[in-house]
């Protein structure tokens, strides 16, 4: 195993919290007379596997549950790294505690935990009205007004998706991406529609891309069928070979993942 292949390694576990982007799993049921709307909050629980070629890495799992406060949420993701992957990198950890105010993803505190090295650990503590971030040794940044922790671009692009059901929005769209240590812009175009297979079976999907990144190349599929959750992401780097994401199972849909629309 070569020494990028294992910066690889480590990449996708870290880079999965950002395109692996598991959301409401539930299966939209009409009633007759009524159109249903996916509710982006509600509950779920995803679980996936992480391969190269033959070779599985890991496995991961999203939850998204309600928090205290009326209006906010917890977004949480675990990635446990197993075999010859356990040698490069330790289990992770990243949680996202955020509010919709206005429609609008207002992350209040993110957290990422590296097991293996605890020196890459941070927390982030966002703070709305000066539009500034605090992060490792309280050093405080300046942030845009769409600045998003990389768990909540997951809850951005779900909703452009679940907004545009029958036309794709297959312009280019940037995500503004707080970090411990730097602010990175991510673009993100919708490609089409195709089918995918996974261990969870063949689904139809729409393609998303990350673009702009000429070293780096990153696919994700999400299943409307499933609420828009990932059921399949590949990155490669160069020529390197696939890194995987995969959908282990179809999640179970949520009592609360749909709620009537009137006409």
């Amino acid at each position: 195993m070569t020494g990028r292949t294992c910066a690889m390694i480590r990449g996708l576990f870290i880079a999965a919290a950002l395109v692996a982007t598991p959301l409401n799993a539930q299966e939209p049921q009409p009633a007759p007379q009524e159109a249903v709307t996916l509710s982006p909050f509600a509950p779920w629980q995803a679980a996936y596997s992480l391969t190269r070629g033959p070779l599985t890495l890991g496995y991961a799992e999203f939850e998204l549950a309600p928090a205290a406060e009326a209006g906010c949420h917890v977004y949480r993701y675990d990635a446990k790294p197993v075999g010859l992957a356990r040698l490069f990198i330790g289990q992770l950890h990243e949680i996202s505690e955020f509010c919709v105010r206005d429609g609008q993803i207002r992350t209040q505190r993110f957290e990422f935990r590296r097991d293996d090295e605890p020196e890459d650990s941070f927390v982030l503590h966002f703070d709305w009205e000066s539009l500034t971030v605090r992060g490792p040794g309280d050093k405080q940044r300046q942030i845009p007004e769409d600045a998003m922790d990389r768990l909540a671009i997951q809850l951005a692009v779900r909703d452009m998706l679940v907004s545009h059901p029958d036309a794709l929005p297959t312009e280019p769209r940037n995500f503004t991406m707080i970090e411990d240590d730097r602010i990175k812009t991510y673009t993100l175009q919708v490609k089409g529609r195709e089918s995918v297979d996974t261990p969870a079976g063949t689904l139809d999907a729409i393609r998303v891309e990350r673009v702009k990144d000429a070293n780096k190349t990153t696919i994700f599929w999400v299943a409307p069928e499933l609420g828009y959750i990932p059921v399949r992401v590949e990155q490669r780097k160069n020529d390197s070979e696939v890194l995987s994401i995969a959908l282990r199972t179809r999640p179970a849909p949520s009592p609360t993942g749909g709620t009537p629309r009137p006409d």
